[in-house]
């Protein structure tokens, strides 16, 4: 059986360096959230591997939808067969901060080309997010991106982290973590806080 990481999550929409937007159908929303680190893995492999953060879930309307909401009742049935056929995807947002370079190692920066349209997007497997989240070089990027929540979006990542490194180590990766964001956000106590609490649940 193969590994949950081997199946895309969905495939490139639309892309720039700074991010890309990915498409899957509604019924995989379960697969994707908020924080995760994904990866674009090109076909040919000729171009750059792509890692970022899953910053915005959505799901657009269609004229049925808006047409069946207004509805007095709508019966199962009919739920299941829009959510199986319905012709919009689910779309997911990404913020870039990374790629593979040609040496093998990850660079924390935008990436030289952006991935290109139908790439297939997965998730990043345990080992690779220990390696993306090795170094803290991407705190910058988060944080300083006007389109995103910031603190919101690092400390979801962080935890999901945090997540794949033994139970022992976890805490001393997030108060690493801490020190760098205060180190980032020295000026800005408010984003600061907001941060840690996010972080150093109570």
């Amino acid at each position: 059986m193969a590994d949950e990481w081997d199946n895309p999550i969905g495939y490139v929409l639309r892309a720039s360096t700074a991010g890309f937007s990915a498409g899957a159908r509604v019924l995989d929303i379960d697969k994707p959230a908020f924080g995760m680190i994904v990866q674009t893995r090109p076909s040919p492999a000729n171009r750059e591997v792509v890692y970022g953060l899953m910053y915005d879930i959505h799901i657009d309307d269609d004229p049925l939808i808006r047409q069946l909401v207004l509805a007095d009742a709508v019966s199962a049935e009919t739920i299941s067969d829009q959510r199986h056929h319905r012709i919009v995807p689910l779309e997911m947002s990404v913020l870039a901060i990374g790629f593979r370079d040609y040496d093998d190692a990850v660079r924390h920066a935008l990436p030289p080309r952006p991935p290109l349209s139908l790439d297939p997007v997965y998730v990043c497997t345990p080992d690779e997010i220990r390696e993306v989240t090795a170094r803290f070089d991407f705190f910058r990027m988060v944080l300083g991106a006007s389109q995103v929540p910031g603190e919101q979006l690092l400390a979801a990542t962080l935890l999901i982290a945090a997540q794949t490194l033994p139970e022992n180590d976890q805490y001393n990766f997030l108060v690493e973590a801490g020190r760098e964001a205060a180190r980032l956000l020295s000026g800005d106590a408010a984003r600061l806080d907001y941060l840690l609490k996010l972080i150093y649940p109570a």
